[in-house]
């Protein structure tokens, strides 16, 4: 006998970032039973979780955006626009094509797109472990407020950004702490208010504050620029990526020591701007987090491993079902922070293998969870390209639902045209 809380689905997606949103729609707009985990009380992943408020790899960088990214990260773009949010793509200070988000609405657009027929949310419920048999996943466990229950599927993405589902189900992962291995810092992003509209902050300025603050904890740093700050959408305040933090991503001492050291850069850089940059004496903070921005901690082995080469030449694939067209940009603390562009037509694809873990055949990746290098994940990892990632992993676990030994990338690429993906 079924347990009261014990469900059934075709297709279950662990993660309500970008790329789990896009999976979980995208497989019950195949007609998939879908369920859709989220650990926060809110969907839209570091966007609204970590106040990284700006989406990368929407666009081609070139003279002119051209859209990279369509389906489902398109909707949420226009749902931002139908809530008067300005979505037109702007130049950041690297020379790229980003767009600017504001968080509540983001929230808002995500669940107005989660709410389609055959796709079940649970927020404020969490991942406990999984339950692998042979080369399948049996079922998941999973945690909330009333308890712990499992949900067996006959398909799952592993869109966590962790690989968490992955790394439970015995999939090979590849972690930021290996040894040799160079790990991506995390990013604390800080939203400050109280600036009058007409106060602009030029290039250059913030640079000479960073050396007045010392810290004695080696895993947080200033940009030597003093980074960025930026006017948001639908409000006067800005964003501010300056401080970097140095975390494994995955424990939760070192995640609470790198977060209280963001949080004690924030303040003090904002007691700096209100004594020395003109117009931000009554600046404050509005927000940090709630949690830092990671942007490096587990990936999952995957049936295909993109490749340095795949980004820097551009290259394309027979069985491409997305789009990559974020410059290889890798942020490495003391170490620097380099943008490689995208060689070609400044796009490349992400092969259907680079979803499919190795070792677990009902099993999909999304996101930050995908197989690829060192290199390949500098520019894999961006919110833009997660839509497009989760997009096509929500559609191939819907598509092999039947447990047949997976769909052609073919039947992936014609099921994504007809959600308007661009592949």
């Amino acid at each position: 006998m079924i347990p009261e809380r014990t469900r059934r689905y075709d297709v279950a997606v662990i993660g309500g970032g970008a790329a789990g949103l896009a999976a979980a729609v995208g497989a019950a707009r195949c007609g998939a039973r879908t369920l859709l985990v989220e650990r926060y009380g809110f969907l839209g992943g570091a966007a609204t979780s970590a106040s990284v408020l700006s989406y990368c790899g929407f666009y081609v960088s070139r003279e002119t955006p051209e859209p990279a990214v369509g389906g489902i990260g398109a909707e949420v773009l226009a749902g931002l626009a139908r809530l008067g949010f300005d979505v037109a793509p702007r130049r950041a200070p690297s020379g790229n094509w980003i767009v600017m988000i504001d968080p509540e609405a983001t929230k808002l657009a995500f669940d107005r797109i989660a709410a389609v027929p055959g796709l079940d949310l649970r927020l404020h419920c969490t991942l406990a472990c999984a339950h692998p048999s042979r080369s399948r996943v049996d079922a998941v466990t999973l945690v909330d407020h009333a308890g712990v229950f499992d949900i067996e599927a006959l398909a799952y993405v592993d869109a966590s950004g962790d690989a968490d589902l992955g790394a439970a189900a015995g999939v090979p992962t590849e972690s930021a702490s290996d040894p040799g291995r160079p790990r991506q810092w995390a990013s604390f992003p800080v939203r400050y208010g109280g600036v009058p509209a007409d106060v602009v902050v030029e290039r250059g300025a913030l640079a000479p504050l960073v050396p007045l603050i010392a810290f004695d904890d080696a895993r947080v740093q200033l940009r030597p620029t003093g980074g960025h700050l930026m006017r948001l959408p639908g409000s006067d305040d800005f964003w501010w990526g300056g401080v970097d933090l140095d975390t494994d991503g995955l424990d939760s001492a070192d995640l609470a020591a790198a977060e209280r050291a963001g949080r004690d850069a924030a303040w003090r850089f904002l007691a700096l701007l209100r004594e020395r940059v003109p117009g931000f004496a009554n600046a404050y903070i509005v927000s940090t987090g709630p949690q830092a921005g990671i942007r490096d901690s587990r990936q999952l082995r995957t049936r295909h491993r993109l490749t340095e080469d795949d980004v820097i030449a551009g290259r394309r694939h027979a069985d491409g079902i997305a789009r990559g067209a974020w410059p290889a940009e890798t942020i490495l603390g003391p170490a620097g922070h380099r943008f490689r562009p995208v060689g070609g037509d400044g796009w490349y694809d992400v092969p259907l293998g680079a979803l499919r873990a190795q070792r677990v055949d009902n099993l999909w990746c999304a996101g930050r969870t995908i197989g690829c290098d060192v290199a390949a994940y500098a520019s894999l990892r961006v919110m833009g390209t997660a839509f497009a990632t989760g997009h096509a992993a929500g559609v191939a676990a819907a598509t092999r639902a039947d447990g047949g030994d997976g769909p052609a990338a073919g039947a992936v690429r014609a099921a994504l045209l007809r959600q308007r993906a661009i592949v």
